[in-house]
């Protein structure tokens, strides 16, 4: 009590280390196997290094917002058919054609795929006979050119999700990309420098 009073007529820091002394002292003889591991983290924390926060096993919050993302990135898309569609008649032909290379989007309401070709002119004639068939069955894709592949994307808008024509459409591409000779990845025309030509001798 004697140390309470003298240390309230002193200034707070007086208070506290009049304060800090008993009680350490206290610490250490009650418990001397884990005073030295106390005084550590004293210093530590004084010391202005990281928080325990940053050195726990605990992710920081952009690292659970990364792990978070990649797991529904990760997550397999689950079909979703139109209003009035009944998915179970659908189901073995959309199997069909996820085994031929298609793919469900990332909201399940449509099928896409990636068809590659050794040439541009290929590759633009391929559009133009989807674009003819999609013109005559009046459903029609999102296309994006590249110099030498195709990405088809299929889906229906209304009503909104997956229906028999975008399976339909997906079977007439298929056969159109063969018709028009597409490739394997690895054999479709690449975005680079051609090759030089020969220069002739003695020039």
């Amino acid at each position: 009590m004697n140390t309470v009073s003298r240390a309230l007529q002193r200034p707070s820091r007086s208070l506290t280390s009049q304060l800090r002394r008993p009680i350490r002292q206290y610490h250490q003889r009650a418990f001397p196997s884990s005073s030295a591991s106390i005084a550590t983290s004293h210093h530590t924390l004084r010391s202005g290094s990281p928080s325990l926060l940053r050195t726990s096993n605990y992710p920081s919050p952009s690292q659970a917002h990364r792990t978070f993302s990649h797991s529904l990135t990760t997550m397999a898309a689950v079909p979703k058919f139109a209003r009035g569609i009944d998915g179970s008649k659908l189901k073995p032909e959309l199997d069909s054609l996820l085994e031929q290379g298609w793919a469900l989007d990332q909201d399940g309401m449509g099928v896409k795929k990636t068809y590659y070709f050794k040439t541009y002119f290929k590759a633009v004639s391929f559009v133009n006979v989807v674009a003819s068939q999609s013109a005559t069955k009046k459903h029609h894709p999102t296309i994006t050119v590249r110099i030498g592949s195709v990405d088809i994307h299929w889906t229906t808008h209304q009503p909104r999700g997956l229906t028999d024509k975008d399976l339909t459409m997906a079977q007439h591409c298929d056969e159109a990309a063969e018709l028009m000779g597409a490739v394997q990845k690895e054999e479709g025309k690449k975005c680079g420098p051609s090759s030089p030509t020969p220069s002739s001798p003695g020039l």
